[in-house]
């Protein structure tokens, strides 16, 4: 009886006054007092027309999605204008002020929000969408809609209103606390990056290991008297491979084959006018600073007109280098050379497209032992025998660098100031962290994320989900870029073509190695070097951009929300702090 009077009295409320929302305000509560089926039997028995109850239900989820849809306007705006941001403080501002990261970590936390909040707004909009073009849904439907719209829309609400008021806070906390992230670029301590390059760049050539073929290759280019034209070689390869080092090695032994001859740092910090007096100054001729540059071209170019030269230009980052330089060095058709190195396939074809790239190979597992062993035992003779005991460890060890020379250098540098016994260099192989032990090498890695655009970092970082030494599809990549909405609008192409544009330029950047190719040319399967995947692993983590558990055993899981998290085992550890931790959606 007390169910029939409910009804009874809804029922009557209904017919008085169509439009009241105190009626909808019953409906729901009818929800958590009878089941639909049975409500639609007795709705049904007092006459209800279920035509004039959905047109309510439709009055009034339109006028939630009208209130709602005017905070995601604004959310929307607030999300563009701090993804420009964002885009511009990441390339401009001052590395190491703690307070402008935090700051930034921050405003990006929000963006997040916004992004959650707009992509549930627009599924409920879709949700209604399809369900209004379904055949003849049933009351019973219609019902469960009408009562979970409502309720779903305002917690939506509430989420704006609450990201409003983080927003405002955030914004008022850099007044207060005086915090400037958009520093300019030139006002970064060179002096730093010079620091960087000084953990390889003057390593002794007596402890260089697998250059020697590699040099004598490229002396046999510098000599090649079928090539009379100026050539243009450039040795690439990414960051800590021995670029330099080789460039050295060369510059000494090809000198006395040139009349002219010079070796130069270019680096991120270039100058065309600076560096057009450094060369000038290196041939000794007089000029005086304030020399306007097409003055110094000619001076340059006259100097060199009737000579053979060679000239190094070691850590070139612009592409457009040479273009703006090639007016300088004069073609003598008499086998002159320009001798580069880059992490950039494209400085390469840009400077000389009849020359192809010369690409550094990665040690093998024999120059990679050595290489380490001479640095850890670098007061010992080289014919000395090193003790049989750490022969396997250093093996090991080794591996950890994957044949990179720099990573190789530093570690064994560690392994120096350790006593030589193999549980002292077990321990180093269990606790090595290349983000803290390993910093200097690390800060090498670092400056070919830090050149990168806003967007492609973005693409990088993803990778750091992939699992250790995992081939990577290109066409499964491209498209989680493109679900994770990573991929910028670009005239008339087309996201996937986009896609493959970005992953060709990590290629280029040597931010990526390209295991096979289709037909086309275009990369099939790619995967990371592990250094530069514990780099993309941290900075995700830095940026709470993606958390990757890779280890069963490790039980420091982070106690805070997450944008994405990577799960590279199915260890029951794992499980039980997914349970924990509530991802739902995993």
């Amino acid at each position: 009886m007390q169910l029939r009077s409910r009804a009874s009295s809804f029922a009557g409320a209904k017919v008085g006054n169509e439009n009241s929302s105190p009626d909808l305000d019953r409906v729901l509560t009818l929800r958590d007092a009878v089941k639909a089926d049975a409500l639609m039997i007795l709705l049904s028995v007092y006459g209800l027309v279920c035509g004039d109850l959905w047109q309510l239900i439709r009055m009034k989820e339109g006028k939630l999605l009208g209130g709602v849809g005017e905070q995601v306007k604004w959310a929307q705006r607030e999300l563009t204008n701090i993804q420009c941001y964002l885009s511009d403080a990441d390339s401009r501002r001052r590395k190491g002020d703690a307070r402008a990261e935090n700051w930034l970590n921050q405003l990006r936390d929000v963006a997040y929000r916004i992004e959650d909040s707009i992509d549930i707004f627009f599924v409920e909009v879709e949700d209604n969408r399809q369900k209004d073009h379904q055949k003849g849904p049933s009351f019973k439907e219609k019902l469960k809609r009408m009562c979970r719209k409502p309720k779903e829309l305002h917690k939506l609400a509430i989420e704006l209103g609450d990201i409003k008021k983080v927003l405002d806070g955030i914004i008022k906390s850099r007044i207060d606390y005086g915090i400037e992230p958009l520093q300019d670029i030139e006002g970064r301590d060179t002096h730093k990056m010079s620091a960087r390059r000084a953990t390889y760049q003057d390593v002794d050539e007596t402890e260089v290991v697998g250059l020697d073929a590699d040099r004598n290759k490229i002396l046999e280019l510098l000599s090649d008297e079928k090539i009379c034209r100026r050539a243009v070689i450039t040795i690439v390869g990414p960051g800590g491979i021995g670029k330099t080092t080789l460039a050295h090695m060369v510059y000494k032994s090809a000198m006395k084959d040139f009349e002219y001859h010079i070796m130069l740092s270019v680096s991120q910090q270039f100058s065309q006018t600076n560096l057009l007096l450094k060369m000038l100054k290196k041939f000794d001729s007089i000029v005086p600073d304030n020399t306007d540059e097409g003055e110094l071209i000619m001076e340059l170019k006259d100097k060199l007109s009737r000579s053979k030269y060679l000239i190094i230009l070691d850590d070139v980052w612009e592409v457009n280098l040479w273009n703006q330089l090639k007016n300088a060095l004069p073609d003598n058709k008499n086998g002159s050379r320009v001798l580069m190195t880059s992490r950039f396939i494209d400085v390469a074809k840009s400077a000389d497209p009849g020359m192809p790239a010369y690409e550094l190979d990665f040690l093998n597992d024999k120059e990679s032992r050595d290489l380490l062993l001479r640095k850890a035992f670098f007061y010992q003779e080289l014919d000395e025998e090193y003790p049989s005991d750490l022969l396997e460890i250093a093996d090991e060890l080794a591996k950890k660098c994957k044949g990179l020379p720099l990573a190789l250098i530093v570690l064994g540098g560690i392994l120096s100031t350790k006593d030589h016994t193999h549980s002292a260099w077990e321990r180093v192989l269990r606790t090595m962290d290349w983000q803290s032990d390993g910093r200097g090498c690390m800060d090498v890695l670092a400056m070919s994320y830090d050149d990168m655009p806003y967007y492609l970092k973005t693409c990088f970082l993803y990778l750091a989900s992939f699992p250790e030494d995992y081939k990577i599809s290109s066409k499964r990549l491209i498209k989680m870029w493109i679900a994770e909405g990573f991929i910028p609008c670009e005239g008339r192409k087309s996201m996937e073509e986009i896609a493959e544009d970005c992953l060709e330029k990590l290629f280029q950047r040597c931010m990526i190695q390209v295991s096979s190719r289709h037909l086309n040319g275009l990369i099939k399967k790619c995967r990371v070097h592990d250094l530069l995947r514990d780099l993309a692993m941290y900075q995700a983590g830095k940026e709470n951009f993606i958390t990757v558990l890779p280890n069963p055993q490790d039980t420091n899981y982070p106690d805070t929300t997450t944008r994405r998290v990577s799960f590279q085992s199915c260890h029951p550890q794992l499980i039980k702090y997914v349970h924990y931790a509530k991802y739902s959606d995993l």
